[in-house]
C-alpha cells in the first residue's frame, strides 16, 4: 500500500490523500485550497496524477476543504464511483454550486475561466453512490469501505478501508465532543494505519457547557449598547449549531434575544438538508425539543435576495447578524463589516477556525485597521470568539480516540499547522507505541519507505 499526500499537509485546507495499492488507485477527499494567497494558485494547478486513472473516490464529509476540487476532478477526466453517506452527497452539491458561483464572479472579475462549470457538478453528481454508515461496501475488487460517524457534521464519516490483510483509517475531520446536533465519533476497535486531522492539535477547548453562558453574556451586553452582533459563519454545522443554541439556551439562561437574521442562502438551504436527515442527529434533540423547530426558525428573519440582505442595515439596533463566510474571506458578511466593525457598541463574534491569511484570522489576532473591497476600515467593534464551537476535536479528544484503536504502526497527522501536528504528536507519543509521522505536501509513503518530494518513484502511467 502506498500513500500520497496531496492536500492539508502541514495546512488545514485542501484534503486530498492518494491510497494505492493491488493496482488501483483511490483518492479520499478532493477538497479546495483557503486562505493563502497561493490558494487560488494551487487550485487551477494540475493533480499530481491522471485524474482518469483514479478509480474511486471517498468523499467523508461535505465542506469545501474537502470536496471542492470534485467537479475539477471531473472535467479533468475522473469518471470513477463517488462514495459517501446521503447527507454528505446533499451538502457538497450545495457547497460545490454555491463556490462555483462565486468563481464565476471572480473568474470574471480577474478575466481568467472559472476552474470549473454548472455542467461539470452536474456529471459528477451521476457518480455519487451513496451509503448508510457501518454498511461495507467493496468499493473496487478487494477493497472494502466502512463509513463509521464521525460526529464532525451532519452525514460525516470515518473512512475505514481494509486492503491487503490490512486496516487504514482516515478520519478525515473528527468531531469535537460533546455536540448539541450530532453524536459522537464512533470508536475503532482496531487499524494498522490511521490518518488523523490535527486542526487543534495542541489546543483545548473551552467547556462547551460555559458556552452558553458566554453567548448568552455577549448577547445581552451587544443589546443593552443598542448594538449589532455580527457572528460569520460556515453555512454547513456551525450555523445550524449557533441558531438552535440561541433558540435554546438563551430561553434556558434568559437571554434577551433582539431582531436576528440568517443572512445566507446557502445556509438556508443545509437547515433543509438537516431536516431531512434526522436519524444522523443527536437523540437527545429529540428529548429537549417538543417540537420540530430546532433551530428557532419561526422567529428567524430569512434574507434571501442581495435586495432582502442590504435591508437589514435599515432596520433598527440591537440585531444579531449572522452570515457567510465563515473565515471573512468573502461572502455577505463583507457588506455588513463595512457598516458596523467601525462602532464600539458592536460585538463581531467569531465561532470557527479561521486559516492563516484570511481576513478572520487577522482580526483575531489583534488588527487594527482592515480592507474590505480596497476600503480601509478602523476596527472599534468588539472581536471576540467562542472556541468551543469548533467541529474538530481538540488535543485530549484525539488522544483518547486513537489511544482506544488497537494495532496501530504509524499515525499520519494532517489537516494541521505544524506547530498544532508537531504538540498532537508529542502528546501521541507518550501515549501510544505508534510511529507519528507528519507528512509534508507530495510526500509518499510505502509501507515503511518514505520518497520525499521530488524523489519519489515514477507512478503516473
Amino acid at each position: 500500500m502506498r500513500l500520497t499526500f496531496l492536500g492539508a499537509a502541514r495546512e488545514v485546507t485542501g484534503a486530498s490523500i492518494l491510497v494505492e495499492a493491488l493496482g488501483k488507485k483511490i483518492l479520499l477527499d478532493c477538497g479546495f485550497f483557503q486562505g493563502s494567497k497561493e490558494a487560488e494558485e494551487r487550485n487551477y494547478a494540475p493533480f499530481a496524477f491522471e485524474p482518469k486513472l483514479i478509480d474511486a473516490l471517498v468523499v467523508c464529509h461535505a465542506h469545501l476543504d474537502h470536496v471542492g476540487r470534485i467537479p475539477k476532478l471531473v472535467r479533468e477526466g475522473f469518471r470513477g464511483r463517488i462514495y459517501c453517506t446521503a447527507p454528505t452527497k446533499e451538502l457538497a452539491y450545495l457547497v460545490m454550486e454555491d463556490n462555483a458561483k462565486l468563481m464565476r464572479e471572480e473568474a470574471k472579475k480577474d478575466n481568467h475561466p472559472p476552474l470549473y462549470l454548472d455542467e461539470d457538478i452536474a456529471v459528477a453528481m451521476q457518480l455519487f453512490e451513496t451509503y448508510h454508515l457501518d454498511e461495507q461496501i467493496e468499493i473496487v475488487p478487494r477493497f472494502v469501505l466502512n463509513l463509521k460517524n464521525a460526529g464532525h457534521i451532519l452525514g460525516s464519516a470515518i473512512a475505514v478501508l481494509r486492503v491487503e490483510e490490512k486496516t487504514l483509517v482516515y478520519t478525515s475531520d473528527l468531531g469535537n465532543t460533546p455536540s448539541e446536533l450530532l453524536p459522537p465519533p464512533a470508536k475503532i476497535n482496531e487499524a494498522d494505519y490511521v490518518i488523523c486531522e490535527s486542526t487543534y492539535g495542541g489546543r483545548i477547548h473551552e467547556d462547551s457547557a460555559k458556552r452558553h453562558e458566554v453567548l448568552t453574556q455577549i448577547i445581552n451586553s451587544t443589546t443593552a449598547q443598542n448594538g449589532v452582533l455580527l457572528i460569520p459563519t460556515f453555512a454547513v454545522e456551525r450555523t445550524q449549531e449557533l441558531l438552535h443554541d440561541i433558540e435554546h439556551f438563551c430561553t434556558e439562561f434568559n437571554c434577551e434575544i433582539p431582531t436576528f437574521y440568517l443572512d445566507s442562502p446557502l445556509a438556508q438551504k443545509v437547515t433543509r438538508v438537516f431536516d431531512k436527515y434526522p436519524e444522523y442527529l443527536n437523540k437527545e434533540l429529540t428529548k429537549i425539543h417538543k417540537s420540530r423547530d430546532i433551530f428557532g426558525l419561526a422567529r428567524l428573519r430569512i434574507t434571501s435576495t442581495a435586495h432582502e440582505s442590504q435591508q437589514i442595515d435599515l432596520a433598527p439596533s440591537p440585531k444579531i447578524i449572522i452570515a457567510g463566510s465563515g473565515m471573512m474571506n468573502g461572502g455577505r458578511i463583507l457588506y455588513h463589516l463595512q457598516n458596523y466593525i467601525g462602532d464600539p457598541k458592536n460585538t463581531l463574534l467569531i465561532v470557527g477556525y479561521q486559516a492563516k491569511g484570511t481576513l478572520g484570522r487577522r482580526l483575531l489576532d489583534g488588527e487594527k485597521t482592515i480592507k474590505i473591497f480596497g476600503k480601509r476600515y478602523e476596527v472599534a467593534a468588539a472581536v471576540r470568539a467562542i472556541s468551543s464551537y469548533s467541529a474538530h476535536a481538540d488535543a485530549p479528544q484525539i488522544v483518547e480516540w486513537i489511544s482506544g484503536i488497537d494495532g496501530v504502526r504509524k499515525v499520519f497527522l494532517v489537516h494541521g499547522e505544524t506547530d498544532q501536528s508537531l504538540a498532537l504528536s508529542r502528546a501521541l507519543k507518550s501515549k501510544t507505541g505508534a510511529e507519528i509521522m507528519i507528512p509534508q505536501q507530495e510526500e509518499q509513503y510505502t509501507l515503511n519507505e518514505v520518497y520525499p518530494r521530488g524523489q519519489s518513484p515514477v507512478w503516473l502511467s
